[in-house]
């Protein structure tokens, strides 16, 4: 029974320890924009637009400058976040806020 505990408090002390947030991870909102921004232009390749922006010349890279990140600060972010799924459900969802707001925006043009 000992042995079960011991197992047991060591199991707990692991799951909280990967559960905090240190300085090396993104904020939710820092990865809803570098998601967003990552996610529109991997949808913008697939399609040819009117003015023939070639979106195969941006690379990761310019994503990691534009929002003063490195591709490791990314990676600790995204296994935090995975270990976390509502917090990257959060995520998701500002991401679809911001698309909202996106197509309100354009239906308001429109108009």
């Amino acid at each position: 029974m000992k042995k079960v505990l011991i197992l047991f408090s060591i199991f707990l002390i692991s799951c909280s320890n990967n559960q905090k947030k240190g300085d090396d991870i993104m904020t939710i909102d820092e990865m809803v924009n570098f998601l967003f921004d990552v996610n529109l232009i991997n949808t913008s390749r697939g399609f040819t637009n009117i003015s023939k922006n070639n979106y195969f010349l941006i690379r990761d890279s310019m994503l990691f400058k534009k929002h003063e990140i490195d591709c490791l600060k990314f990676v600790r972010s995204n296994n935090f976040y995975s270990r976390n799924p509502k917090l990257y459900l959060d995520i998701y969802e500002g991401i679809d806020d911001k698309i909202n707001a996106i197509i309100d925006s354009i239906n308001n043009i429109k108009e």
